[in-house]
Parts: structure tokens; C-alpha cells; sequence
């Protein structure tokens, strides 16, 4: 489809568009090559938030692992190099990294790591990401002063069901990322965020049901 155009930053809805920003961070699709998504944007908007996109690359690729040729990607091109390299990062997952006992196999008991992925920072992310793809899908700025909410899902949500049958999918690189969504005229929506298979992020704007998930 053809993008549509703006002279305002369709992420903040108020400063002029000087430049164009990836929906969602590039940083999320290391060593693909795939065809991105870009909106018009500011340059506080795009230049401010590279730090927050390569520490989500991190959270969401330490979470799905090397269980795919991309994902793999993901990880030794990108995260595993943040990790590394960042040392407020480094050291906030460290803090919060604790014991969990898991059910393995055969009834046997697993202790791995577990850390927390900060709200925050999906917060950020994923408002911006929704408000750019909300414009680039409608043609139509979402107001700064509606609200979008971000739940990190705990496990893939059911995919049968006619609320979510009936959302619109798109693809990015096939198995990197798909998502869903539904917009109606009054700025509520409902996006459903999946990242190689196995993460899950939902947004919500305006005045949209709260059980619609």
C-alpha cells in the first residue's frame, strides 16, 4: 500500500515531520533484510528512542531464545551484543534476576532464571509503534491525548475466537512479526503484537471493551 503522508510527527501529533521512523524499531528485525515500515516523525520522536528499542530487542529475544533461524538473528546480531555493551542494562537485569522452580519433563522439577522485562519500556515502544502503524493503516493522526494502554501477554492468546478472527493481519518478515488489529472511526482500537511466534504484546486505544481479550 501506498504510505500516507504528514507534515506532523504522527507519534507525538504535535512537532513538524522532519524525518521518517521504523514501525516497529528495525532494531527488532537484525540480519532479515526485510521491507520495514516507516512513518513521518520528528526528529525527538525518532532520535529519542533508540535506547529504549535496542533495551526491548534484549528483553524480547532473551525471552523467545534461539529457537528459530531468525530469532537467532536477533539475538547474535543484536541482543546479545546490547547486552554486552550496555551497562545500566546489564546490570538492571541482573538485579532483578531470581530462581524459578518449572514443571520439566516426566514430573521432574527445573530451576531456571527468571528476570523482570520492565512495563516502561514496552510502554514506550509499543505506544509508539501503535500510533505509527495507526496512522499508516488509516491515514489519520491518532490524538496525543488518547490513551494507549500496553499488556505484555503471558502466553499466545487464543487465535480462534471471532473477536480476534475478526481483526485485520499483517506480516513483516514472515515469523518475525505479525499483527493484528481492528480501528474504527472514533480512535478506539484493539492491536495484537506477536514476535516470532512466541511473544506477545496487546495495545488499546480510546474507549475500547475491556474484555475484547
Amino acid at each position: 500500500m501506498q504510505p500516507p503522508k504528514s507534515s506532523i510527527c504522527v507519534l507525538c501529533g504535535d512537532r513538524p515531520a522532519t524525518t521518517r521512523d521504523h514501525i516497529p524499531p528495525k532494531g527488532l528485525f537484525k540480519g532479515l533484510g526485510v521491507q520495514l515500515i516507516t512513518v513521518p516523525a520528528c526528529s525527538i520522536c525518532n532520535n529519542g528512542a533508540s535506547s529504549d528499542d535496542e533495551d526491548l530487542r534484549y528483553f524480547i529475544s532473551a525471552q523467545i531464545g534461539k529457537q528459530s533461524p531468525g530469532s537467532a538473528k536477533l539475538w547474535d546480531d543484536g541482543a546479545h551484543k546490547s547486552i554486552k555493551r550496555k551497562t545500566k542494562l546489564r546490570e538492571s537485569v541482573i538485579a532483578s534476576a531470581s530462581e524459578v522452580e518449572t514443571s520439566g519433563g516426566q514430573g521432574n522439577i527445573d530451576v531456571r532464571i527468571a528476570f523482570e522485562a520492565p512495563v516502561s519500556i514496552y510502554q514506550k515502544v509499543f505506544e509508539r509503534t501503535t500510533r505509527g502503524l495507526y496512522f499508516f493503516h488509516t491515514g489519520r493522526i491518532l490524538p496525543p491525548n488518547t490513551k494507549v494502554v500496553v499488556d505484555m501477554l503471558d502466553s499466545q492468546p487464543e487465535l480462534n475466537t471471532p473477536e480476534i478472527q475478526s481483526l485485520t493481519k499483517h506480516c513483516i518478515g514472515a515469523e518475525a512479526f505479525v499483527y493484528r488489529f481492528g480501528v474504527d472511526e472514533a480512535d478506539n482500537s484493539l492491536w495484537l503484537y506477536e514476535f516470532y511466534g512466541s511473544h506477545w504484546v496487546m495495545a488499546k486505544t480510546g474507549a475500547v471493551i475491556e474484555d475484547a481479550f
